[in-house]
């Protein structure tokens, strides 16, 4: 059984002078995922690092993609 996300959240912490920053969003499709990390990336431009991670279920199996944004 998959477990899903239920709604869009925020939080981040400080840790030794750097900001983390967490956003977590459902989506459906890889574009929609996609859409969602372009829009991270513009709204924190000036981050030195914008990682991210989403799993989508389909038809044809499970879509893992992941970045640590080195």
């Amino acid at each position: 059984m998959f477990k899903t996300i239920k709604e869009s959240v925020s939080g981040e912490i400080v840790e030794k002078k750097s900001k983390f920053i967490a956003n977590v969003f459902y989506v459906e499709t890889v574009e929609e995922a996609e859409n969602k990390i372009k829009e991270v990336s513009r709204k924190y431009f000036d981050s030195k690092h914008n990682c991210y991670a989403f799993s989508i279920y389909t038809e044809n199996g499970l879509i893992n993609r992941f970045s640590d944004n080195r």
